[in-house]
C-alpha cells in the first residue's frame, strides 16, 4: 500500500503498529475502531496519525485529555450511520440502524457541536460504512445522501465514504466494476455534496482479494452422503469466511484445473462446520493432489487462527516467475512461546 502511494486505514493498535512498520506516512493514516482503548488512542496521537475516527462520544472524551497542548489540533471524523440496509451478509453489515458502529444522525449532530467546541480537536468531516462484499452500487449513494442532510460542515470537508465493494469469488457471483463504484459515489457527491468537499474511499478487499490463493494438500478422500470428502490439511484456521459469512469459493486439482465429479472439500480441524467448499466440481482428486481456493487475498490471512494447534501457513509473495516468502510457516516453537 505505502509503495503504491495509498494511505492506510487502520484498526487497533495492532494495525497501527504494523502500518508504521511498513513505512506507512502517519498523516495518511486513518485510525478506525468502535472500542479504541486510551492506550490505542494514545499510540495514534503520539504517532502523528492524521486522522481518528470518532465512533463515540467516550472517544471525545479520551482525545481531549490525551492531546497535549503542543501537539496543536487533532483531526478527527464523526462516523455516522446512515440507516441504509445493505444487501450482505448480516455478520458484514454495518451501516444498518442496529449497527455496533458510529453515531445516529442526531448524535452526530451532537458530537459535531461538541468538537466544534472543542480546542484540542478538529472537526475535518464524516465518515460512513454501509457494509462489506456489496454488488449493487445503489447503497453506496444513499449513504451519500444521508450524510448530506447533517449541513454543512466547514470549507473543504472530508466525506470518508468508507468502502464495501465486492469482489467476484465464483463464476455465478456479478460485482461492480470501479468504474461504476467510483462514478456512483461522485455522482451521489455532486448531487448532495458541497462543491468543495474532499473524498476518501477505502477500497479494502477490491484491492487485494483476487491476488493471492490458498494451496492444500489432499489428505484424504472418501465416500460421504451425499458427495465424497475431499480433506485438506487446512480448513477454518486459515480460511475463516465460509465459517463466519457463509461466503462461497471456487477450488480446483491445480494439476487438472476445471471440470469433475461434485465434491465437498473439507478442512482438518474438529468441528463438522469445518467445510470449505460444497458440491464443487474437483476433477479425480487423490491423497497428495493440490488444491487451489483462489480470492483468498482479503480476511483469510488477518482472521487465520491456531485451533487444534493448528500451524499458520506461510504467505509467498510472486512476480514475474519469481517467489518469495515474506510470512515463515508457523512452528510448534511458535505455538508455544506465550505459554509460562
Amino acid at each position: 500500500m505505502v509503495e503504491e502511494g495509498l494511505g492506510v486505514d487502520v484498526a487497533g493498535g495492532g494495525e497501527l503498529v504494523t502500518a508504521l512498520a511498513a513505512g506507512a506516512d502517519p498523516a495518511r493514516l486513518v485510525v478506525h475502531g468502535n472500542a479504541k482503548t486510551d492506550e490505542e488512542l494514545a499510540m495514534a496521537v503520539e504517532a502523528g496519525a492524521g486522522t481518528i475516527v470518532v465512533d463515540n462520544l467516550d472517544d471525545i472524551d479520551r482525545l481531549e485529555k490525551l492531546v497535549a497542548d503542543e501537539q496543536g489540533e487533532q483531526g478527527v471524523l464523526i462516523r455516522v450511520i446512515p440507516d441504509v440496509e445493505a444487501d450482505t451478509h448480516e455478520a458484514m453489515a454495518t451501516g444498518h440502524a442496529g449497527s455496533k458502529f458510529g453515531l445516529s444522525l442526531p448524535d452526530a449532530v451532537r458530537a459535531a457541536a461538541r468538537l466544534r467546541a472543542s480546542d484540542r480537536l478538529r472537526l475535518d468531516g464524516v465518515h460512513v460504512h454501509v457494509g462489506s462484499q456489496l454488488l449493487d452500487t445503489a447503497p453506496f449513494a444513499r449513504a451519500v445522501e444521508a450524510v448530506a442532510s447533517l449541513g454543512e460542515l466547514g470549507e473543504h470537508a472530508v466525506y470518508d465514504l468508507g468502502g464495501g465493494l465486492g469482489v467476484r469469488y465464483t463464476v455465478a457471483d456479478s460485482a461492480p466494476t470501479v468504474d461504476a463504484y467510483v462514478r456512483t459515489l461522485t455522482d451521489a457527491a455532486r448531487a448532495h455534496l458541497p462543491a468543495d468537499a474532499r473524498l476518501i474511499i477505502e477500497p479494502g478487499r477490491s484491492l487485494v482479494a483476487e491476488s493471492a490463493l490458498t494451496l492444500y494438500r489432499v489428505v484424504t478422500v472418501k465416500p460421504g452422503r451425499p458427495r465424497p470428502f475431499v480433506a485438506v490439511d487446512g480448513g477454518m484456521g486459515d480460511n475463516l469466511e465460509p465459517m463466519l459469512y457463509g461466503q462461497r469459493f471456487e477450488a480446483t486439482v491445480t494439476s487438472r484445473v476445471g471440470g469433475g465429479e461434485p465434491h465437498d472439500l473439507v478442512g482438518r480441524h474438529c468441528e463438522s462446520g469445518d467445510t470449505l467448499v460444497r458440491d464443487v466440481p474437483l476433477r479425480a482428486p487423490a491423497v497428495g493432489d493440490l488444491i487451489a481456493v483462489p480470492v483468498t487475498g482479503a480476511y483469510c490471512y488477518s482472521l487465520a487462527n491456531n485451533y487444534n494447534g493448528a500451524l499458520r501457513p506461510p504467505v509467498v509473495f510472486c512476480r514475474d516467475g519469481e517467489a518469495r516468502a515474506v510470512v515463515r510457516r508457523e512452528t510448534y516453537e511458535d505455538l508455544l512461546r506465550r505459554d509460562r
